[in-house]
């Protein structure tokens, strides 16, 4: 638990001493927080509003004691006994009525449709008359101007939802459930742009000088031969410099290989391997499905390159199918590899510098943007209303604004490129001209080409501060250079591999798709549905610099990262069940004479809707 203390303590900045971690990790372990990286989070939110930043001690770290983590479990047990309570009162008998018996309330807004208003004939039945959707109209006149034409009454999608028990959700609207950045800046900023300025944006993720778009696309166009082809230049491109990192020119000189030195297999040990990993069945990696693809140009093609990899030597792994290694180890016989070491870090190009002269605020939203029970978009209208009122200077939105898969898609009584026209109409009205906003679709979205990476829908209408991006992307924006996805690449790495005493989860994703230089590194990918596009993805989804940001929306729990350099962030969804989030950040011109990072630059915050 220390180490992991001391690793999320490293990336905010603070480096504790050896007893104040092991008080932390006893602190830790009675109250019962299991993540180090929630345990950090109360701390950074308490030292903040109390210490004004300062770094944790003996000392304070009573103060955090009582004041967070001793009133946060007398909370829960208060809350315990208050259910406990509930559930065995008599009253929740007795008070129960002849129509509760039957599952009907006698306060259900559905009996009074249909029930006479008028005392003195109540039991007249009629038709009910159409009733004005107060909570609809209410959100509307926060500048929203879009609704669906459907083939099914929106009063009826409304009693429905009514019907539909809802999921509890920690905390309100407003609140901050994640924090990082440099204290001052948490502490100095008001997350509102102060002057208007137009934010210049250019795409950067480009082939033959053109970014991804409908015309690049060729349907039953990605043959085999060319995936396979495609794979090997991956691997050409990786593989060369893995090597370089940890064994350098002349180590690699120096070395045994798999499979030019086959002839000296029985070796005790020192046999290095450059491969790609696969699953036995395409899917999760487990110890026992592993395999790796060992190419080499100088040796005939008629060997077989597979090698069953065992890790019952290794201490430390993290892979997944599709991912470029290099492995040490040996071969006892046949064509097992006893893996020793595993190395998946290569040398990294790092971020441009910043080179921007004022302080830029920036919101990120991911989709989906309505419940999953309807298709009002009022978590969407609560977002507008926060960017009508703090004036960024960039808005993100990433998909699937249209989910394909969403329960009432097919009741729309209209296109869905229609839909999605008056959404943006809807979303830019409401917006104004201030902001620059950058819109991402997802693969997943109704109205765009099912195919990764995924090219931006076409709009007939255009407007000057609106920006229509593929998935993936890279940007600069005024000097920052910004990455974003709307795929899902986080929870599909976590998903599909194999790790052993590799670190935090998150840190280790993100890293994979900086050592392998893609933004899905996966293959084949980790969902089935998924139109994977060898041929594109080899053009319009290679990472090989790291921005100075990436956006990286995920199923995942919501989280701010500081990754070699390069804010990742995780803004959560705006439709969520246990209530949904979205992240806003600022970036700051560097300080003269403190060194030029990104944790003396910026400031992020994960924001609940």
């Amino acid at each position: 638990m220390e180490e992991e203390l001391k690793q999320q303590f490293d990336e905010m900045g603070v480096e504790p001493a050896d007893p104040v971690l092991g008080r932390c990790a006893e602190l830790a372990i009675t109250y019962n927080i299991h993540d180090a990286t929630e345990f950090v989070e109360q701390w950074m939110a308490f030292s903040l509003s109390h210490l004004h930043g300062e770094d944790p001690a003996i000392e304070n770290l009573g103060d955090f004691e009582r004041k967070v983590l001793q009133l946060r479990k007398d909370k829960a047990g208060s809350k315990a006994t208050a259910q406990r309570a509930k559930s065995y009162a008599p009253s929740a008998v007795q008070e129960t009525s002849s129509l509760a018996t039957y599952g009907v309330m006698e306060d259900d807004p559905m009996i009074d449709d249909y029930v006479s208003e008028s005392a003195v004939d109540s039991s007249v039945l009629h038709t009910p008359k159409a009733k004005k959707d107060l909570g609809r109209s209410s959100n509307l006149k926060g500048g929203v101007l879009f609704s669906p034409a459907s083939y099914t009454p929106q009063s009826a999608k409304r009693k429905a939802e009514l019907g539909t028990p809802s999921n509890s959700v920690a905390g309100k609207p407003g609140d901050i459930v994640d924090t990082f950045g440099h204290p001052k800046l948490l502490a100095g900023s008001s997350w509102q742009s102060q002057v208007e300025h137009t934010v210049p944006v250019t795409q950067k993720l480009l082939h033959n000088d053109a970014p991804l778009t409908i015309a690049n696309l060729g349907y039953m166009n990605d043959l085999l031969a060319d995936r396979c082809h495609n794979l090997r230049i991956r691997f050409n491109q990786t593989g060369p410099a893995l090597v370089d990192k940890k064994l350098g020119q002349a180590g690699a000189a120096e070395c045994i290989w798999y499979p030019q030195d086959r002839q000296v297999l029985q070796s005790a040990g020192g046999l290095h391997a450059v491969g790609m990993i696969h699953s036995e069945d395409d899917g999760p990696l487990d110890a026992y499905s592993a395999f790796m693809v060992v190419l080499d140009d100088d040796v005939e093609d008629e060997m077989d390159p597979t090698l069953t990899l065992n890790f019952s030597r290794v201490k430390s792994a993290s892979i997944f199918p599709g991912q470029v290694v290099l492995a040490k180890g040996f071969i006892p016989r046949g064509k097992t590899f006893m893996v020793e070491e595993i190395h998946t870090e290569r040398k990294l190009t790092p971020a441009n510098p910043l080179q921007i002269d004022r302080e830029l605020q920036f919101v990120v939203a991911s989709g989906p943007f309505t419940d999953s029970t309807d298709l009002f978009y009022e978590p969407l209208h609560d977002l507008l209303k926060y960017i009508k009122d703090h004036r960024p200077d960039v808005l993100v939105l990433t998909g699937p604004f249209l989910d394909a898969d969403h329960k009432m898609v097919g009741e729309l009584a209209e296109t869905f490129d229609t839909f999605f026209e008056k959404m943006i109409a809807g979303i830019m009205e409401a917006i104004g001209s201030h902001t620059a906003v950058l819109v991402v679709t997802s693969q997943k979205d109704a109205m765009a080409l099912s195919v990764y990476p995924t090219p931006p829908p076409t709009l007939r209408r255009t407007y000057p501060n609106l920006y229509m991006l593929p998935d993936p992307s890279l940007v600069d924006l005024d000097g920052i250079t910004l990455g974003v996805t709307s795929t899902d690449v986080v929870d599909h790495l976590l998903s599909h591999e194999f790790a052993v005493n590799a670190g935090e989860r998150m840190h280790r994703a993100i890293n994979h798709l900086f050592h392998q230089g893609s933004f899905y590194p996966l293959y084949p990918p980790a969902d089935e549905d998924m139109a994977y596009d060898s041929q594109l993805a080899l053009k319009y989804a290679q990472l090989k610099q790291l921005p100075n940001v990436l956006i990286l929306p995920s199923d995942q729990r919501h989280f701010v990262r500081l990754v070699n350099d390069c804010l990742v962030i995780n803004p959560g969804r705006v439709a969520d069940k246990k209530g949904g989030t979205f992240a806003r950040f600022l970036v700051a011109p560097s300080v003269p004479g403190k060194p030029a990072n990104m944790f003396n630059s910026v400031a992020c915050q994960v924001q609940r809707i």
